[in-house]
């Protein structure tokens, strides 16, 4: 075995527990503050003077949100074999997020009208799913020529979300519009914390196995 052999073997060794740890402290943190910001616009557009720009300002938050997320992703991966590409993923990630947020509010807005049940129920349906597939597959398209077996990013991160959007509704029963505005930034702030870490850590294994390693998952 050439030295050259012997690196590639210890690199691919030794890293999964020291990638796991920076992957979900990197993202826990990056999704933590990002998705401050679309929690901040929500409670600062919420009164009658700002509701009518509460849509396109929290759309352009989701951006901010997507785009701190994008870069505590591609920096978590930067020292290891097969990082993402920095400035690709940012935008990917942040392009994402706009769309899946695009698709969250069109969800309200159509549950809100007096559209037939029916219609509500295919319309979340579509939506949700376009909203949950928007930022992997953005993100796929970014490695899918440099990372073999990459495209189970987007099942696996798909259904991550599934998990951790669900604790944004924990601060629902707690808060109604008499909640001051520093109590609802604390409550969604904790929400997306406890968000934040549920998908660092379930996208972690994955991770690890993409941007990690030289030999990376086969799909089917």
């Amino acid at each position: 075995m050439s030295i050259a052999q012997a690196d590639l073997s210890a690199d691919t060794s030794q890293p999964p527990l020291r990638f796991k740890r920076r992957w979900i402290l990197f993202v826990t943190v990056g999704e933590a503050i990002g998705f401050l910001v679309p929690a901040a616009t929500g409670a600062l557009t919420a009164g009658p003077s700002l509701e009518r720009w509460q849509v396109p300002l929290l759309i352009l938050a989701g951006i901010g949100e997507g785009a701190l997320l994008g870069t505590a992703q591609a920096l978590a991966g930067r020292r290891f074999r097969r990082p993402p590409p920095l400035g690709g993923w940012i935008g990917a990630t942040a392009l994402g997020a706009a769309i899946a947020w695009s698709c969250g509010l069109g969800i309200s807005a159509i549950a809100q009208s007096a559209a037939p049940v029916a219609a509500v129920i295919l319309a979340a349906v579509v939506l949700g799913l376009a909203g949950l597939a928007a930022m992997p597959t953005l993100q796929y398209l970014t490695i899918r020529r440099t990372i073999p077996g990459s495209a189970l990013w987007i099942p696996v991160n798909a259904g991550v979300w599934v998990v951790g959007i669900g604790w944004t509704f924990l601060p629902s029963p707690f808060i109604d519009e008499s909640t001051p505005m520093q109590g609802l930034i604390v409550a969604y702030a904790l929400a997306g914390l406890f968000m934040a870490t549920t998908v660092a850590t379930l996208t972690a294994p994955l991770a690890r196995r993409l941007f990690a390693t030289v030999e990376a998952p086969t799909a089917d």
